[in-house]
């Protein structure tokens, strides 16, 4: 069954490698009917599953997509078009170009942190370059996934776009069957299998994973708004978000002042007390059981490694809730150091001069992205070009992601190639080489058999 689904899929791509721009425009706007009529189903949905906040599905979830979608109809005709490229003297007379092509059937494999928006996103740089879609939504949000199946099959035939929900068996099924391409979206762990399976079909192969984001405060920086971006970046979702800063370096001689300033504004956003906070209607829960005893085991070994509890801590396994968590005087070495968090536990450590902050990122794996808040130029220009990671922001968190004409996506550890926008058009087609040989094109023969000494002397004449 699912061979046929993918056979199917392959035959309508080769009908859409010759569409017009206008017809995928139309395949855009379809995706935008189903974003716009069913706002209100989605939210309910993604709140049914870890009780996320409203605004916040309108925020993360259904407005990025919008704009994204609208992004890429504006700009898909110039994206289409084909492009002339110089050819060098030796091919005198001759004209060169790049055309993007579809690639055909694709298999996008979507997490549960953000099911909606880490689904359509890829869908929506998959249709406008042509190709048709296999989508597997995550199993841990039930309620979503059973969504997008009905309206994604309701506004879509089958050899266009594709729900098939289950497991890691159904994911296993899939990555033997022989997609063009494989969009995966999820840790590095699972990445890291998404490989391996796939390796046996060569598909193109985009990865979007994970790992641990430092944020760096230094003492040049406006301490309340860094507060403000922070609590916020890390806290959003409950924390299970892949960009969310992960742990947190302040410099020495802020660092009091500034862990102050940090509970305040947790306050602020969410409570004053322990049950306002439980209580409150911005802050979501984790996924599920098995993650909230993760959390809960995470921040276990930080306390008895003599981690300092400064707001928060409280675990309701019965609720999936995990408080928001501060954590200041973390041993380097404990797990929630050494693994990726994904939960609103944000351990603070500090540094007296910026290289020792080089040093700490550049010992560990490659971050999907470093956020800094600094007015000083020296200090940003250092973090900027002596580490590596995805991305790269000064003085705000994740909002970068709104920004089309960015490409997101890792490096190393963090992830392989990149999408939105541009590049989400160009990871899901092939860009193809054309050459066309003009009148002059007889004079090659110059270099056809039989050779001789005068046509080595012109070679070598060529070649200066």
């Amino acid at each position: 069954m699912l061979e046929q689904l993918v056979l199917r899929q392959k035959s309508f791509a080769q009908h859409s490698r010759t569409e017009s721009w206008h017809q995928r425009f139309d395949h855009l706007e379809v995706l935008e009917k189903l974003l716009t009529e069913h706002q209100s189903e989605i939210c309910k949905a993604l709140h049914h599953d870890f009780k996320k906040p409203h605004l916040e599905s309108l925020s993360t979830e259904i407005m990025p997509l919008l704009k994204e979608l609208r992004f890429a109809q504006k700009n898909l005709k110039k994206w289409m078009k084909p492009k002339r490229v110089s050819t060098p003297f030796l091919l005198f007379g001759s004209k060169s170009y790049t055309r993007y092509e579809s690639l055909g059937s694709c298999l996008i494999i979507s997490p549960w942190n953000y099911p909606v928006y880490l689904t359509i996103a890829p869908l929506i740089s998959a249709l406008a370059a042509g190709n048709s879609a296999v989508v597997k939504p995550s199993e841990y949000a039930p309620h979503t996934s059973r969504l997008l199946h009905a309206l994604l099959s309701k506004y879509f035939k089958s050899e266009q776009v594709a729900v098939v929900e289950g497991g890691p068996e159904t994911t296993t099924a899939l990555l033997k069957l022989p997609f063009d391409h494989v969009f995966f979206t999820g840790s590095t762990e699972v990445g890291r299998i998404i490989m391996q399976q796939s390796a046996p079909q060569l598909p193109r192969l985009t990865l979007e994973l994970g790992g641990k984001s430092p944020t760096i405060v230094d003492t040049t920086a406006d301490l309340k708004l860094a507060a403000q971006k922070i609590i916020w970046a890390k806290f959003l979702n409950a924390g299970q978000t892949c960009i969310a800063p992960d742990y947190l370096f302040v410099q020495e001689h802020i660092h009091q002042e500034f862990i102050h300033i940090l509970k305040a504004q947790l306050e602020e956003y969410y409570g004053s007390n322990k049950n306002e906070v439980k209580s409150s209607h911005s802050f979501a829960r984790i996924i599920n059981a098995k993650h909230t005893y993760r959390l809960k085991g995470l921040l276990e070994d930080a306390l008895a490694n003599r981690a300092s509890l400064i707001v928060g801590g409280e675990v309701d396994l019965e609720q999936n809730y995990v408080a928001p968590t501060l954590l200041d005087d973390v041993d380097v070495h404990t797990k929630v150091m050494n693994e990726e968090i994904f939960g609103p536990i944000l351990p603070i450590l500090k540094f007296k001069e910026i290289t020792e902050v080089v040093h700490f990122i550049n010992d560990r794996p490659k971050p999907l992205t470093i956020y800094m808040y600094s007015h000083a130029r020296h200090n940003i220009q250092k973090i900027m070009k002596e580490t590596s990671s995805g991305t790269f922001s000064v003085n705000d968190s994740m909002v970068s992601m709104m920004n089309p004409n960015l490409p997101f996506g890792g490096v190393g550890a963090s992830g392989l190639g990149s999408y939105h926008g541009l590049y989400g058009f160009e990871t899901f087609s092939h860009k193809k080489a054309i050459f066309m040989q003009g009148p002059f094109g007889r004079l090659m023969k110059l270099i056809y058999p039989p050779y001789n000494a005068k046509k080595v002397d012109l070679i070598k004449k060529l070649m200066g």
